[in-house]
Protein backbone atom coordinates (compact mmCIF):
# COMPACT_ATOMS: atom_id res chain seq x y z
CA UNK A 1 0.00 0.00 0.00
CA UNK A 2 0.82 3.58 -0.51
CA UNK A 3 3.45 4.32 2.14
CA UNK A 4 3.08 7.49 4.45
CA UNK A 5 5.50 7.14 7.38
CA UNK A 6 5.29 7.05 10.72
CA UNK A 7 4.61 10.28 11.91
CA UNK A 8 -5.68 33.14 -11.63
CA UNK A 9 -2.93 35.17 -11.19
CA UNK A 10 0.07 34.83 -9.23
CA UNK A 11 0.42 36.59 -6.06
CA UNK A 12 4.35 37.41 -5.48
CA UNK A 13 5.92 39.26 -2.66
CA UNK A 14 8.84 40.29 -4.62
CA UNK A 15 9.46 41.74 -8.09
CA UNK A 16 10.26 38.92 -9.80
CA UNK A 17 7.24 37.39 -11.08
CA UNK A 18 8.35 34.02 -10.27
CA UNK A 19 9.12 35.10 -6.72
CA UNK A 20 6.43 34.01 -3.67
CA UNK A 21 3.53 32.94 -3.61
CA UNK A 22 1.66 31.97 -7.00
CA UNK A 23 -1.41 30.26 -7.77
CA UNK A 24 -0.06 27.53 -10.52
CA UNK A 25 -0.95 24.98 -13.20
CA UNK A 26 0.59 21.32 -12.93
CA UNK A 27 2.04 21.12 -16.75
CA UNK A 28 5.09 18.31 -16.87
CA UNK A 29 6.49 16.04 -15.03
CA UNK A 30 9.77 14.03 -16.17
CA UNK A 31 11.29 10.98 -14.76
CA UNK A 32 14.96 11.79 -14.69
CA UNK A 33 15.35 8.82 -11.89
CA UNK A 34 18.01 6.37 -14.51
CA UNK A 35 20.26 9.51 -15.06
CA UNK A 36 21.68 9.87 -11.58
CA UNK A 37 23.39 7.00 -10.31
CA UNK A 38 23.39 8.38 -6.26
CA UNK A 39 19.63 9.16 -6.32
CA UNK A 40 16.97 6.85 -6.02
CA UNK A 41 14.70 9.71 -7.55
CA UNK A 42 14.60 12.80 -9.29
CA UNK A 43 11.15 14.19 -10.64
CA UNK A 44 11.94 17.27 -12.34
CA UNK A 45 8.07 18.80 -12.26
CA UNK A 46 6.88 22.16 -14.15
CA UNK A 47 4.19 24.73 -12.80
CA UNK A 48 3.14 27.48 -14.77
CA UNK A 49 1.40 30.85 -13.34
CA UNK A 50 -0.36 33.18 -14.88
CA UNK A 51 2.30 35.86 -15.26
CA UNK A 52 4.95 34.18 -17.31
CA UNK A 53 5.47 32.08 -20.45
CA UNK A 54 8.07 29.87 -19.02
CA UNK A 55 7.75 26.92 -16.33
CA UNK A 56 8.95 26.98 -12.96
CA UNK A 57 10.75 24.06 -12.13
CA UNK A 58 10.21 22.13 -9.28
CA UNK A 59 12.49 18.98 -8.70
CA UNK A 60 11.48 16.48 -6.26
CA UNK A 61 14.81 14.55 -5.93
CA UNK A 62 16.93 11.99 -3.34
CA UNK A 63 17.00 9.13 -1.90
CA UNK A 64 15.42 7.24 0.93
CA UNK A 65 16.66 6.30 4.38
CA UNK A 66 15.98 2.42 5.62
CA UNK A 67 16.07 0.49 8.03
CA UNK A 68 17.46 -3.05 7.74
CA UNK A 69 15.36 -4.78 6.15
CA UNK A 70 15.41 -2.50 3.48
CA UNK A 71 11.90 -0.86 4.02
CA UNK A 72 11.98 3.27 4.09
CA UNK A 73 12.26 4.81 6.88
CA UNK A 74 9.46 6.16 8.51
CA UNK A 75 10.78 9.74 9.83
CA UNK A 76 11.89 10.45 6.21
CA UNK A 77 12.66 13.65 4.50
CA UNK A 78 12.37 12.03 0.99
CA UNK A 79 8.70 10.71 1.62
CA UNK A 80 7.91 13.82 3.09
CA UNK A 81 8.01 15.35 0.07
CA UNK A 82 6.56 13.17 -1.49
CA UNK A 83 3.53 13.40 0.78
CA UNK A 84 3.08 16.78 -0.11
CA UNK A 85 3.13 16.44 -3.74
CA UNK A 86 0.64 13.82 -3.91
CA UNK A 87 -1.74 15.33 -1.39
CA UNK A 88 -1.76 18.09 -3.22
CA UNK A 89 -2.64 16.05 -6.27
CA UNK A 90 -5.59 14.57 -4.34
CA UNK A 91 -3.98 11.12 -5.36
CA UNK A 92 -4.11 8.42 -3.31
CA UNK A 93 -1.09 6.31 -4.61
CA UNK A 94 2.81 7.19 -4.02
CA UNK A 95 5.43 5.19 -2.58
CA UNK A 96 5.20 1.60 -1.17
CA UNK A 97 7.56 0.61 1.70
CA UNK A 98 10.26 -0.53 -0.53
CA UNK A 99 9.96 2.88 -2.50
CA UNK A 100 8.15 1.33 -6.05
CA UNK A 101 5.59 3.89 -6.84
CA UNK A 102 1.77 2.22 -6.71
CA UNK A 103 -1.51 3.79 -7.64
CA UNK A 104 -4.71 3.33 -4.94
CA UNK A 105 -5.26 -0.39 -5.56
CA UNK A 106 -1.34 -0.81 -4.59
CA UNK A 107 -0.87 -1.89 -8.15
CA UNK A 108 2.53 -0.86 -9.55
CA UNK A 109 3.33 1.96 -11.90
CA UNK A 110 6.48 1.46 -14.03
CA UNK A 111 6.16 4.62 -15.84
CA UNK A 112 5.06 7.50 -12.98
CA UNK A 113 6.05 10.54 -15.08
CA UNK A 114 3.82 8.94 -17.87
CA UNK A 115 0.73 8.34 -15.39
CA UNK A 116 0.61 11.52 -13.61
CA UNK A 117 0.86 13.32 -17.05
CA UNK A 118 -2.02 11.48 -18.00
CA UNK A 119 -3.70 11.72 -14.96
CA UNK A 120 -2.81 14.98 -13.54
CA UNK A 121 -0.93 17.43 -15.74
CA UNK A 122 -2.45 19.98 -17.84
CA UNK A 123 -0.46 19.56 -21.25
CA UNK A 124 -2.74 21.73 -23.46
CA UNK A 125 -1.60 24.79 -20.77
CA UNK A 126 -3.50 28.35 -21.86
CA UNK A 127 -3.49 31.10 -19.34
CA UNK A 128 -6.49 32.58 -20.13
CA UNK A 129 -8.56 29.08 -20.05
CA UNK A 130 -6.60 26.80 -17.52
CA UNK A 131 -7.36 27.05 -13.93
CA UNK A 132 -4.78 27.09 -11.28
CA UNK A 133 -5.23 24.26 -8.73
CA UNK A 134 -2.19 24.65 -7.12
CA UNK A 135 -0.88 26.74 -4.43
CA UNK A 136 3.27 27.22 -4.15
CA UNK A 137 6.28 29.43 -2.34
CA UNK A 138 8.89 30.08 -4.78
CA UNK A 139 11.99 32.34 -3.37
CA UNK A 140 15.45 33.09 -4.38
CA UNK A 141 17.89 30.76 -2.36
CA UNK A 142 20.91 30.60 -1.11
CA UNK A 143 23.78 27.95 -2.26
CA UNK A 144 26.75 28.85 -0.48
CA UNK A 145 29.25 25.87 -2.28
CA UNK A 146 28.44 27.59 -5.11
CA UNK A 147 27.88 30.94 -3.89
CA UNK A 148 25.29 31.53 -6.15
CA UNK A 149 20.92 32.07 -5.91
CA UNK A 150 18.90 30.06 -7.71
CA UNK A 151 15.04 29.75 -7.87
CA UNK A 152 13.42 27.40 -5.63
CA UNK A 153 10.24 25.85 -4.80
CA UNK A 154 9.70 25.30 -1.55
CA UNK A 155 8.73 21.18 -1.40
CA UNK A 156 5.90 21.90 0.69
CA UNK A 157 3.08 22.16 -1.63
CA UNK A 158 -0.82 22.57 -1.38
CA UNK A 159 -4.41 23.21 -3.10
CA UNK A 160 -5.26 26.30 -4.03
CA UNK A 161 -7.90 26.20 -1.92
CA UNK A 162 -8.42 29.14 0.86
CA UNK A 163 -7.33 26.37 3.70
CA UNK A 164 -4.31 25.65 1.63
CA UNK A 165 -3.21 28.76 0.96
CA UNK A 166 -3.73 29.76 5.13
CA UNK A 167 -1.67 26.33 5.03
CA UNK A 168 1.07 27.13 3.10
CA UNK A 169 1.31 30.90 4.04
CA UNK A 170 1.64 30.00 7.96
CA UNK A 171 4.30 27.35 6.86
CA UNK A 172 6.11 29.36 4.95
CA UNK A 173 6.02 32.35 7.71
CA UNK A 174 7.63 29.81 10.15
CA UNK A 175 10.22 28.24 7.88
CA UNK A 176 11.37 32.15 8.17
CA UNK A 177 10.83 32.91 11.77
CA UNK A 178 13.38 29.81 12.40
CA UNK A 179 15.32 30.58 9.36
CA UNK A 180 14.91 27.63 7.31
CA UNK A 181 13.80 29.67 4.54
CA UNK A 182 16.04 32.48 3.67
CA UNK A 183 15.67 34.75 0.68
CA UNK A 184 18.28 36.60 -1.03
CA UNK A 185 17.41 39.55 -2.96
CA UNK A 186 18.93 41.15 -6.10
CA UNK A 187 21.61 43.21 -4.44
CA UNK A 188 23.10 39.84 -3.14
CA UNK A 189 22.97 38.92 -6.45
CA UNK A 190 24.73 41.46 -7.60
CA UNK A 191 27.56 41.26 -5.01
CA UNK A 192 28.20 37.45 -6.37
CA UNK A 193 25.65 35.54 -4.70
CA UNK A 194 24.24 33.10 -6.62
CA UNK A 195 22.07 29.23 -6.49
CA UNK A 196 20.92 25.88 -7.78
CA UNK A 197 17.21 25.49 -7.08
CA UNK A 198 18.35 21.79 -8.68
CA UNK A 199 21.64 20.40 -6.91
CA UNK A 200 21.90 16.62 -7.54
CA UNK A 201 24.41 16.35 -4.93
CA UNK A 202 23.17 17.40 -2.39
CA UNK A 203 19.51 15.50 -1.25
CA UNK A 204 18.43 16.46 2.30
CA UNK A 205 16.47 19.04 2.94
CA UNK A 206 15.06 20.75 6.06
CA UNK A 207 11.42 21.06 4.43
Amino acid sequence: MPFRGSQKTATTTSTPKWFGFQEVALTDVVDKSKDYDNLEMFLSISFKNGNSLYPIEYALLGSFDRDESGDIDGDNSLLKRILYFTDALGWKGGVNKKGAWVDEEDKLIEDISGYLNLNHTKANYDVTTSTFDYYIFTYNKLNKKANKGYPTVCPKIVKNTPAGRKDLESYIQYMKANKFIVEHDSEDTKEGVSTASTTVSGTQTQF
